[in-house]
């Protein structure tokens, strides 16, 4: 695969675990007590919490495996199977409450600052996209592979700010029933994902 597919597979990979227009709704409960002008201050400074966290681990991720011994294939079978539960409450197929508890959802809408918890994790940067981030630094070959997925991180970053920062407008155009909608067809794709992984996992193991 070339530079440039693998950069949009991971890209489009770690934004839809991401889920920026499922995690919406959440967001706009959060920050209802908020003007206009502090929701979208929270939305930078969350993505950005969020990418701070993704890059440690797109960074380190090859000490945290190698030092419990974990090879690619298992991380990949994991990884794989994680996405595939993440696409499932996507498709309203099993319950919700993967990423967040209900109390965690709960101490969200008390809390006056968001941006680390719930939102910058583990709304965004949950296990999912730390998932996403060693999975594909473990593929990773050179530095310039590095910087490729590092790129990657803050473009999907700015994505989500952009989505949260126009919350009150999507709203308003789609709904929440065509969020709904849009999250389905989102979780469709990333079961594709998941397969594809869990697949990669199993052809590597000798």
């Amino acid at each position: 695969m070339s530079e440039i597919g693998t950069f949009f597979t991971f890209l489009i990979s770690l934004v839809i675990i991401m889920d920026p227009l499922g995690n919406l709704p959440f967001f706009i409960l959060f920050t209802k007590k908020n003007t206009s002008s502090e929701r979208k201050n929270i939305a930078f400074n969350g993505s950005m919490a969020a990418c701070a966290i993704l890059f440690f681990f797109c960074l380190t991720g090859n000490f945290v495996l190698l030092f419990f011994g974990i090879g690619l294939p298992a991380f990949q079978l994991a990884g794989g199977f994680i996405f595939f539960v993440y696409a499932l409450q996507m498709l309203h197929l099993i319950p919700s409450g993967i990423k967040t508890s209900t109390e965690e959802e709960k101490e969200g809408i008390k809390k006056e600052n968001i941006t680390l918890v719930p939102l910058a994790t583990p709304l965004l940067a949950g296990p999912g996209a730390i998932t996403v981030v060693i999975v594909w630094q473990q593929k990773s070959g050179n530095f310039s592979d590095i910087a490729l997925l590092l790129f990657g991180t803050i473009v999907a970053c700015v994505i989500v700010y952009f989505i949260f920062r126009s919350s009150e407008w999507i709203i308003k155009a789609i709904g929440l029933g065509g969020i709904r909608v849009l999250t389905r067809l989102m979780g469709m794709l990333l079961a594709v994902i998941a397969v594809q992984f869990m697949v990669s996992g199993f052809q590597q193991i000798n």
